[in-house]
């Protein structure tokens, strides 16, 4: 981190990142489109395919794919099975509260996840206090990963200039957007899912105790 402008604020992105809910979301999918059509799929896989990306075009893609009408009724459906399912098992990625706490400083959340969701996400797992009204939800604005609205917006919000700004991610589009941005990206990548970005300032790190020393906060 020499000879870089020192960082004034972190955005955080929230599934996958602040709390262990990737797979569970996938498996909430998965559960509902065996029950509604008999399909049996493989969770991993489609967490794999689809994270950080928008709810919509997951689903269309897989109706698309399995010729299925997933029906109008299919979102609102399951954000109540899926909240359920938060509310009984969700976790929070291991040592973020300390690091969110060592790190101090400006932060709020930036997620491609809607309102509600981010709400339930960050109550169940003792988050919310970190974050307090700075929590940003694309489908408040109607702009999605990879394209970089949500964090300028986040950036903004809080007063700072975006290239003063440090993004959490755990996803391709994630660090694409805060690239687009002209923001830092400090990649979750634990699982070693997060493809090549030449052109991203993209530092990887794989267990949160390291983030606050690579953010220069230690």
């Amino acid at each position: 981190m020499a000879d870089v402008r020192p960082i004034a604020a972190v955005i955080y992105d929230c599934d996958g990142t602040l709390v262990d809910s990737e797979l569970l979301n996938a498996r909430c999918i998965v559960d509902m489109i065996t029950a509604d059509h008999g399909i049996h799929l493989d969770a991993v896989a489609v967490e794999a395919e689809f994270r950080g990306g928008k709810f919509a075009d997951m689903c269309d893609a897989l109706s698309a794919r399995h010729d299925i009408d997933l029906g109008e009724d299919f979102t609102t459906r399951y954000r109540a099975y899926a909240s359920g399912v938060f509310e009984r098992e969700l976790e929070p990625i291991p040592g973020v509260h300390a690091a969110i706490e060592a790190i101090g400083g400006p932060r709020c959340v930036a997620s491609s996840g809607p309102p509600g969701k981010l709400a339930t996400a960050l109550r169940v797992t003792g988050l919310a206090e970190y974050f307090g009204d700075l929590v940003f939800s694309a489908y408040d604005i109607e702009a999605w990963k990879p394209e970089p609205d949500l964090f300028l917006h986040a950036a903004h919000a809080m007063g700072i200039d975006p290239a003063d700004c440090a993004v959490i991610e755990d996803s391709d589009p994630g660090v694409e957007a805060a690239r687009r941005a002209g923001m830092r990206v400090f990649g979750y990548d634990h699982r070693r899912t997060i493809g090549d970005h030449p052109d991203a300032d993209l530092v990887r790190f794989t267990d949160f105790a390291e983030l606050p020393r690579l953010l220069g906060r230690s």
